[in-house]
């Protein structure tokens, strides 16, 4: 998550908490629509807690740059244009489970849910020991442990 969300999130956790802690002269409908607003906010903001993975330096150098353009448009919020490169890489190199990683954020980033816990297979399958795959919340949720 970029730091310009993580500070909009944050900054809408504690405006929620001050509303509840030092409650204003709202009428009720206003504080519900509040409560519902900040509660679609706090769910958005966690949505995409983790981030495209780096491929091994000894990995595949075509891989590695499709991969690396790849994980500079999605810091950009380019999520098209990261799917693509992620294709790229994985068309390069399909046995690198940070690159099936990557496709699965970008799957589940557009809501397909099928391609997303297809891709976070072939990451666990191809993750030779990366713990940032195995460990991966977002893929315990897809796949379970």
């Amino acid at each position: 998550m970029n730091t310009t969300l993580k500070i909009h999130c944050a900054t809408l956790r504690f405006m929620a908490l001050i509303n509840f802690v030092y409650p204003i002269n709202f009428s009720i409908m206003k504080r519900l629509f509040l409560v519902l607003l900040f509660a679609f906010a706090l769910a958005s903001c966690d949505k995409m807690d983790e981030v495209p993975l780096l491929l091994p330096s000894a990995a595949e150098p075509s891989a590695k740059n499709h991969n690396d353009r790849g994980i500079k448009y999605f810091h950009k919020g380019k999520y098209m244009d990261a799917l693509i490169a992620f294709t790229q890489a994985s068309v390069a190199d399909s046995t690198a489970g940070e690159i099936h990683f990557n496709l699965a954020l970008m799957q589940h980033q557009q809501g397909k849910q099928d391609e997303a816990k297809d891709h976070f297979k072939l990451a666990r399958k191809f993750a030779d020991g990366n713990k940032q795959i195995l460990e991966s919340k977002l893929l315990i949720k897809y796949l379970g442990r």
